[in-house]
């Protein structure tokens, strides 16, 4: 009953945000202005508070960066493989079934969803997760852009690797960096400020994902779809669940890994798809399911782990 008492106020959000958009209580275009501002503001802000607090020794946890980057990236790679050689897609389109199975929606969903029921500490682990995820779309644009261009034809690192720094997560991760490392401490008032711009970032962006929720899309998903929902949703967490019981990694770093690798498809992804006309049906339709379903999952994910580790979950 505490674990239900403790995720119950996180999901209640996304349900009234399904709610007021399933009965236009709000228009539609709020849920688009909700995910800019966290995206823009909530985001950075959380953050660089958090980062900014840390010991720098403690920003580098290689072990969580190592699996998590490990399995996203394997897991990708034989997706790919998979898709190419046995399935017959072609380039653009196995890149992209292949990214929307495991790049995850840890900015707006993951780092809020950890943050407001395990603190700071989590919210660390997830920011670690979102930089992670940025390297790995980073190479996602480079082979988009050789498919693209043509084979013949050079592809530029510079511009991925801008857009990749420029990103407003990772800016406010590299400022918070600078802060940690250095010898001074935020003054309160800055502290406060951050604090409070960073704790607008659970309400916006759980809300704005209730709000696009679309039951429909599950009814429409064909093979490759559901395909790319199993492993967004179950394959990938239960393999980083699986590694972290294996070399023992306390609670709070395994709820983080498996609960980033959980969260539905990022909607960079449609994006992408879009920019690159490689397969943008998929790609909608598959950010779509997972986050339908992810409401459901995400739920029974954390029940497995409060179940592995209850203390971790305590309200005291």
């Amino acid at each position: 009953m505490e674990i239900i008492a403790l995720i119950f106020p996180v999901f209640a959000i996304i349900v009234t945000g399904f709610l007021f958009a399933r009965f236009n209580v709000l228009p539609g275009n709020v849920a688009g202005s909700l995910t800019q501002f966290a995206f823009w503001v909530a985001i950075p802000a959380l953050v660089f508070g958090v980062i900014a607090e840390q010991e720098i020794s403690s920003l580098l946890n290689w072990s969580f960066i190592l699996v998590y980057g490990g399995v996203t990236s394997v897991l990708a790679l034989l997706l790919f493989l998979a898709a190419r050689f046995w399935r017959g897609m072609e380039l653009g389109m196995a890149t992209m079934f292949a990214m929307v199975s495991v790049v995850s929606n840890t900015g707006i969903i993951g780092l809020p969803l950890l943050h407001a029921l395990f603190g700071k500490d989590a919210a660390v682990l997830a920011t670690l997760a979102i930089v992670v995820s940025i390297i790995v779309v980073v190479v996602q644009v480079l082979v988009l852009e050789t498919v693209t261009r043509g084979e013949g034809q050079s592809v530029s690192l510079l511009g991925p690797l801008r857009n990749a720094i420029l990103n407003p997560m990772i800016m406010a991760a590299i400022l918070g960096v600078i802060v940690a490392a250095l010898p001074i401490s935020l003054p309160k008032m800055v502290v406060d400020y951050v604090d409070v711009l960073g704790g607008a970032l659970a309400p916006c962006a759980l809300f704005a994902v209730g709000m696009v929720i679309d039951p429909s899309a599950i009814r429409r998903t064909g093979s490759v779809v559901a395909i790319a929902t199993f492993v967004k949703l179950i394959a990938l967490p239960s393999i980083v669940f699986a590694i972290a019981l294996i070399f023992r990694f306390d609670p709070l770093m395994t709820v983080a890994l498996v609960i980033s690798a959980a969260v539905p498809t990022a909607k960079n992804e449609f994006i992408l798809s879009e920019k690159y006309h490689q397969a943008e049906e998929i790609t909608a339709e598959t950010v779509s399911a997972t986050t339908a379903l992810a409401v459901v999952t995400l739920i029974v994910w954390l029940l497995i782990l409060s179940w592995v580790f209850p203390g971790a979950f305590s309200l005291s």
